[in-house]
């Protein structure tokens, strides 16, 4: 599969995971606490319609490890992803799934995309 590029501020690429299927690959070196980008962009939308999938092409692609390097935070209205730790250039960039909110479901299948 050939990478995608251009997402967020050009942080971040997607391309073959090493882990499972795609995932999301530094781009760029990335400081510890620094904005990837946006993962669910309508949180609001999501918490009332058990149907509604407002993820980015960031939160579609994320894969899981026990040591993360990269958290989420509820924001405005929706869930951001930073750096909780320095990720190289190249680096295949991670969450705990077990630290995502409870209206994340780990599975979509019939929901829809707005």
């Amino acid at each position: 599969m050939k990478g995608f590029s251009g997402f967020t501020d050009g942080s971040f690429n997607v391309s073959k995971s090493n882990i499972d299927g795609i995932g999301v690959m530094a781009s760029k070196g990335i400081k510890k606490g620094e904005l990837i980008g946006t993962a669910i962009d309508d949180e609001v939308g999501v918490k009332s319609s058990t149907q509604l999938d407002t993820r980015t092409i960031l939160g579609r692609s994320l894969n899981h490890q026990n040591s993360e390097n990269a958290i989420q935070k509820s924001e405005d209205n929706s869930l951001n992803v930073y750096a909780k730790k320095s990720i190289e250039k190249g680096e295949e960039i991670t969450i705990n799934y077990n630290n995502a909110p409870s209206y994340v479901s780990k599975n979509t299948e019939g929901y829809k995309e707005i």
